[in-house]
């Protein structure tokens, strides 16, 4: 008896140690090293670098799902090098206002935004120094993912930079629900206050709307879902910005249209320069099933050397559209702010020195009407191709009603120029032109009759319902 209890006490103690081993494998599997990764590195085009990676710090801080909302901003408030691993994460906003700070993401994360904004890449205050060396970067060669989560027409950013420069955004699919936002978009620091203000009584530009991202690049990112009046990536303000290798299904892809020109528009309010568009490459942009691939609207700034380089679409409307200021020209805006009340004028913006290259087209694949158009473009459908009587209402509505359907129309619209032979351009109309010289302009798949230069509409190609020419008062009526 006594060698039996003995042998039982034995198999109960190695019982004991087995199961205090096997209570530790789950702690030892869940123990995740950093990836090695030192993010995009440097971007450049045409000979020119918009972005650098100046961090040198080689800890990585990891972050996993089993992180809370706090604690994942706590390791964004320290800055360095910030790792999430792979699983999916249900998120608010995330802070990034500091210097020198990397985000990796492991490219099978899922974010769901419980938010409106994902990350937001800003200095804290106003009055705080502008933040440098900041990236946001799948590792892998396939891009994460964000799910916005949100509802037609809605507020939903994935990711918004102002006031920062050497940046890098890269490496991002994007799943939206047709929001009334941009997804990616790089903005002026805004505190409120109106574009122009009152200083010992001088009405006086705002300076914190010239506080606009610089230096930087978004890349590699795509999006589905997108709004007819938004886009993958719009720029709102930015001095040397690339923007390459962007996709998008819907909407726009890329929309250069800083401010909205609603009178509620601070930014507008601002003046001709803070907050425009300066030194811009556009490259490797497609739209597909859309409005168009690159959209241009000055509104009130004046918008100085933009290259767009092999942009591509298809079913979509357009492959670039160039348009002009949403508002008559000098007309005006009562602000009040501070007890203050005052009128502020503004004039037509254009855009000035834009260069097409490489390949622009439009391809038409199947008979389907999948390309969205605006209100604005119906005079430039091929008179053959009109559905109904020609009104606006005639056309089925897209999917989240701001544009309406029918076929590709053609690759280049220039709204903004009033007959095809025009060299001067008038600033108080805000109209302008695109140097086509150096590009390969190709209508694939259909024809529009009036189409000139591989697939090209001026303001003077309008037709009206009955299939008439423009005045010259009608062609200048915008």
């Amino acid at each position: 008896m006594k060698k039996r209890n003995i042998f039982k006490n034995v198999c109960s103690s190695l019982l004991i140690v087995f199961a205090l081993l096997v209570c530790q494998i789950p702690v030892l599997a869940a123990t995740v090293d950093p990836v090695t990764y030192q993010g995009i590195g440097r971007a450049t085009y045409g000979g020119k670098t918009y972005f650098e990676n100046q961090i040198t710090a080689t800890t990585k801080v990891l972050v996993t799902v089993s992180d809370t909302q706090s604690s994942i901003q706590a390791k964004m408030d320290a800055g360095g090098v910030i790792q999430f691993t792979p699983g999916t994460y249900n998120l608010g906003v995330m802070k990034i206002n500091h210097s020198n700070t990397r985000i990796e993401v492991d490219q099978s994360v899922v974010f769901n935004m419980n938010s409106n904004i994902l990350f937001d890449i800003r200095p804290a205050s106003v009055n705080s120094p502008r933040i440098e060396n900041v990236e946001i970067a799948s590792i892998g060669p396939s891009r994460f993912t964000v799910n916005t989560n949100g509802n037609k027409g809605g507020d939903k950013r994935p990711v918004r930079l102002s006031n920062v420069k050497n940046f890098a955004v890269s490496g991002i699919n994007i799943n939206g629900n047709y929001e009334g936002q941009p997804f990616v978009t790089l903005v002026p620091y805004q505190d409120g206050s109106p574009g122009t203000i009152l200083v010992n009584g001088v009405q006086t530009y705002n300076p914190i709307f010239g506080l606009v991202p610089t230096f930087g690049v978004v890349q590699d990112v795509g999006a589905t879902g997108i709004h007819g009046g938004y886009a993958t990536v719009q720029l709102f303000g930015g001095d040397n910005i690339l923007l390459r290798n962007i996709d998008g299904e819907n909407g726009v892809t890329v929309r250069l249209e800083p401010g909205s020109g609603q009178d509620s528009d601070n930014q507008s309010l601002a003046g001709p320069d803070l907050g425009a568009l300066h030194d811009i490459a556009v490259v490797n942009i497609r739209n597909t099933n859309g409005f168009a691939a690159v959209y241009l609207k000055p509104h009130a700034k004046v918008n100085h050397d933009i290259t767009l380089a092999n942009i591509a679409a298809t079913n979509s409307g357009f492959a670039i559209h160039a348009d002009v200021a949403e508002f008559k020209a000098d007309d005006k805006v009562t602000v009040t702010y501070g007890g203050e009340t005052y009128d502020v004028h503004r004039s037509r913006g254009r855009f000035e020195n834009v260069t097409l290259k490489g390949d622009i087209k439009l391809t038409q694949q199947g008979t389907d009407k999948l390309a969205w158009f605006a209100i604005s473009d119906l005079l430039y459908i091929d008179y053959s191709k009109r559905d109904g009587a020609g009104a606006y209402s005639d056309y089925a509505p897209s999917i989240e009603g701001s544009k309406r359907l029918t076929t590709p129309i053609v690759p280049v619209l220039m709204i903004s120029q009033e007959y095809r032979t025009d060299t001067a351009f008038s600033v108080e109309r805000g109209n302008y032109t695109l140097d086509l010289s150096s590009a390969n302009i190709q209508t694939i798949g259909f024809t529009h009759s009036l189409a000139t230069n591989g697939g090209v509409l001026y303001r003077e190609d309008a037709r009206t319902k009955t299939n008439n020419l423009l005045s010259d008062a009608q062609i200048k009526d915008y």
